[in-house]
């Protein structure tokens, strides 16, 4: 270990504690633990906390000898129990939480921990993953994930529209953060990560690494507790019904001032209190939580006497339908939809507000016509008619043509197009 990594050498303590909660993984969790123990920052400590496995857990985990510290529970409790005791036993000053059936590559920890090792002000570190699967003949297969895109909101209220940081191994904590939040909740089945984290990032400042730090393997086995086994498939189910749950709990209790990233000071304007209701609408919706989404949007165009949306409100409410969670009941529920157009209300700003809500309702037209989906693209047109009216439906044909047409110009000026695009279109498009 090198003096920067040692506390006793005058520099910050940068032990990490990996904890290694596994149930019934023992095909996966000898190449998971070896990725840890092969890190180029590395750990002060290996913890693997055998949730209660029937497998040869036990035998892969005495393989690796003094290099890792064994815990078992003779009885399986769920990750979250594993994680409690685990973290009963590290030691160290910064906690990293590896899953049983994935990698991390060899410059993760030294990537994660070094913005915490320059500003002592910053609670945790967050990267990129990638996902791989296994061939056949002995290949690993990676797919690059998406880009999250350019937000200045704060993070706190971007997780909590949608946990883009995928998989705890993708986050460093300092121990103290945990120790703010206290014991994590043991009856939180599934989303037990996006538990812990929407938590934290409530309390305390993070990074962006911007690098990949976590290889995401896909396979087909089981997943969850003996209580709450579930397959492949099930996995996006467990997900929300748990996501809801925990978002119905948190919001009501999430101050505005938190939803439009004041941290103290100077009492919210009246903008700014319109901004967070429109904010909790929107986290609500996401969730499928439309009766506290319906609630928020009334309460927001209560007095709204501006004739225009700001662009702020308008970046908020577009994103209120981008989720598969809340639009799949969206779709079905002509009574959610008609409540959600009343509450924006008959005029003109009601419009608008209408508008923007139901903008990403053609996205998910067009992915149900590409997979054949025929039904549920018939429910999108219906719900995108039923939000927006006749015009707003073609105002929204009207913004995708131009934003098309806008991207085919820049396209063709690229390729040295442009004279030619330009003679083969309406004058008013081209000056669009």
């Amino acid at each position: 270990m090198d003096a920067v990594n040692h506390p006793r050498a005058g520099g910050p303590d940068l032990r990490v504690s990996v904890l290694l909660p596994t149930f019934d993984r023992a095909d996966y969790l000898g190449e998971a633990i070896a990725s840890v123990l092969a890190q180029t920052h590395a750990p002060h400590e290996v913890i693997v906390i055998d949730d209660g496995s029937t497998a040869e857990t036990a035998g892969v985990c005495a393989a690796f000898g003094d290099a890792i510290r064994y815990l078992r529970n003779d009885e399986n409790r769920g990750k979250s129990a594993a994680i409690n005791r685990g973290l009963e036993a590290a030691t160290g000053a910064f906690i990293w939480v590896m899953d049983d059936d994935d990698l991390a590559p060899p410059e993760a920890l030294a990537t994660l921990i070094a913005p915490m090792a320059r500003a002592p002000h910053v609670g945790f570190t967050f990267g990129r993953l990638l996902k791989f699967s296994d061939t056949s003949d002995g290949r690993r297969l990676f797919t690059a994930g998406q880009e999250p895109p350019a937000d200045l909101r704060p993070l706190f209220v971007r997780l909590m529209e949608d946990c883009f940081i995928t998989g705890q191994p993708c986050v460093l904590y300092r121990r103290g953060c945990l120790d703010d939040i206290g014991r994590i909740d043991e009856t939180v089945l599934a989303s037990v990560d996006y538990n812990i984290l929407l938590q934290i990032a409530r309390r305390h400042e993070a990074v962006d690494v911007g690098k990949v730090v976590l290889w995401q393997r896909q396979h087909l086995g089981a997943r969850g507790p003996a209580r709450l086994r579930y397959d492949f498939q099930a996995r996006e189910g467990l997900w929300k019904a748990f996501d809801q749950r925990l978002l119905a709990a948190l919001l009501p209790g999430v101050a505005p001032r938190e939803l439009v990233g004041r941290k103290s000071g100077r009492k919210l304007s009246a903008d700014e209190q319109r901004r967070a209701l429109f904010q909790r609408a929107v986290i609500a919706g996401r969730k499928d939580l439309w009766e506290m989404a319906v609630e928020s949007l009334s309460a927001a165009m209560a007095g709204f006497e501006a004739r225009e949306l700001a662009d702020g409100d308008r970046f908020i409410l577009q994103r209120m339908l981008g989720s598969r969670y809340g639009v799949d009941a969206l779709l079905g529920d002509r009574a959610v939809q008609r409540r959600l157009k009343d509450a924006c209300g008959p005029d003109p700003l009601g419009a608008q507000l209408r508008l923007e809500i139901a903008s990403h309702l053609p996205f998910w037209i067009g992915t149900a016509l590409r997979q054949g989906r025929f039904e549920r693209a018939w429910l999108g047109a219906v719900a995108l008619h039923e939000i927006a009216g006749g015009r707003g439906c073609l105002r929204l044909v009207c913004r995708i043509v131009a934003k098309r047409l806008r991207l085919g110009k820049r396209l063709a000026a690229a390729m040295d197009l442009a004279p030619i695009l330009h003679r083969h279109k309406p004058a008013a498009v081209v000056d669009a």
